[in-house]
């Protein structure tokens, strides 16, 4: 028996849900300590062997704390807009 789609872990809440979680941990990661952001960015993409070297650092620390700050804006966006209003 199908389950109906308001309960089911597919359904566009419980996606939404997810997507916001993610956005807001890693915007407060981003936020909080930009390094260690920087860091995770570097690491992922030496899994597709591209080495990424910032050439302004104090300059990268800023704009990820400061996109860091926009991305937990917009996850908790989401977290409004999926659950509150609807």
């Amino acid at each position: 028996m199908q389950c109906p789609l308001s309960s089911c872990c597919m359904s566009p809440k419980f996606v939404f849900l997810g997507i916001g979680c993610l956005g807001f941990a890693l915007g407060l990661l981003s936020v909080v300590w930009p390094q260690r952001s920087i860091g995770l960015y570097q690491w992922m993409m030496e899994r597709f062997n591209w080495k990424v070297v910032p050439i302004d650092l104090p300059r990268e620390v800023r704009n990820t704390r400061v996109l860091g700050v926009a991305l937990a804006a917009l996850s908790l966006a989401i977290f409004y807009i999926a659950f509150v209003r609807f």
